[in-house]
């Protein structure tokens, strides 16, 4: 008796692994399998994942799960294994995104004072020098993009009335948000012809931006109906300013400038967030991905580094509150004056 016990509980015992696994319905099985694939399939990071060992680690984490609602830890380990820092994962009503504490200490307090007065415009004379501020702008529907393109065009017409003898356009508070009311708002400052590409992992290259007749376009469309258009200043010095604040999009403007002629960036190095990214959404609407599918690139459809490093570094506390007395600013009116 004792003996035939024993078999059973051995059996028992060796089956577990296999009953916990046929506890997963093929309805859960197949939603974990089509979310990897999203990440495996878009990411430009996939190549850090090895993919069948990734689904194996999921699944057994999720061996429990009864609802698709339940598979949100577990789907957090692929999202993780990307290392993809632009990302964010929605699911029912949990939010998940990669910490990046190496960014968040390199926030100086004027700039959280600077992010908690919100995302404004901000434009002024410095002397003989033209300073405006470029802000996050998470904008999607058209008409508010085209708002926000006049929003700064018209802000950068009212500096170029006054005739400055150079410019500084400050992105250190620019989290990113949408580039194309950024770049309508800004086409004033480039000569007609190719700005850059996104690249995806493969090296193909998509999305051709382009300043033409002083709009910005995409792929040949335009982006932002601009209303009252001025002579451009594609000759005008320029300084622009980044910093670990420069974020997504804002890189993307920071990556065109330093492509255009008399043109200098100051500051330090800025978020690592220069790439393009898509959303997917799945579940009946009820789970998205927001991932980084594609490496931003210049005009010779070159990809670009994701941080953007300026020419000249400038470690310095920022002083948005009082611009004659922020170090970055000074060093740039002393190359404006040279």
């Amino acid at each position: 008796m004792l003996k035939k016990y024993f078999v059973i509980l051995v059996i028992s015992v060796c089956l577990q692994p296999l009953v916990a696994k046929a506890q997963m319905a093929d309805s859960i099985k197949n939603y974990i399998d089509s979310a990897i694939g999203i990440l495996q399939q878009n990411s430009i990071y996939a190549a850090r994942v090895n993919w069948p060992a990734m689904k194996e680690a999921v699944h057994q984490k999720a061996a429990g799960a009864k609802t698709k609602a339940e598979t949100f830890g577990a789907l957090t380990l692929a999202f993780t294994a990307l290392g993809d820092k632009h990302a964010a994962y929605y699911h029912y009503d949990d939010m998940f995104r990669l910490p990046d504490t190496l960014l968040d200490n390199r926030y100086d307090d004027s700039i959280k004072a600077a992010w908690k007065r919100g995302p404004g415009l901000f434009e002024q004379m410095i002397g003989d020098f033209a300073y405006i501020n470029v802000p996050f702008m998470g904008v999607t529907k058209q008409e508010d993009i085209d708002r926000n393109a006049n929003w700064l065009y018209e802000a950068v017409s009212k500096l170029a009335a006054n005739g400055p003898k150079g410019w500084i356009i400050d992105l250190r508070r620019n989290a990113g948000g949408n580039i194309r009311p950024m770049m309508a708002g800004l086409a004033m400052f480039f000569n007609d012809g190719v700005l850059g590409y996104c690249i995806d992992r493969d090296g193909k290259a998509s999305d051709e931006t382009a300043v033409k007749e002083g709009h910005f376009l995409i792929d040949g469309a335009i982006q932002a109906a601009i209303h009252n258009k001025i002579v451009g200043v594609q000759h005008a010095k320029v300084a622009v300013l980044v910093g670990p604040g420069t974020a997504s999009s804002g890189e993307g403007v920071a990556a065109i400038f330093k492509q255009r002629q008399h043109t200098m960036l100051f500051g330090e190095a800025t978020a690592g967030r220069g790439n393009a990214t898509e959303g997917f959404v799945f579940n009946n609407d009820q789970s998205y991905f927001l991932i980084s599918t594609a490496y931003l690139g210049d005009k010779n459809k070159k990809a670009l580094p994701e941080y953007v490093v300026p020419h000249e570094i400038i470690n310095a506390n920022n002083a948005f509150s009082s611009l004659h007395a922020d170090h970055v600013v000074r060093a740039v009116i002393n190359w404006l004056q040279k």
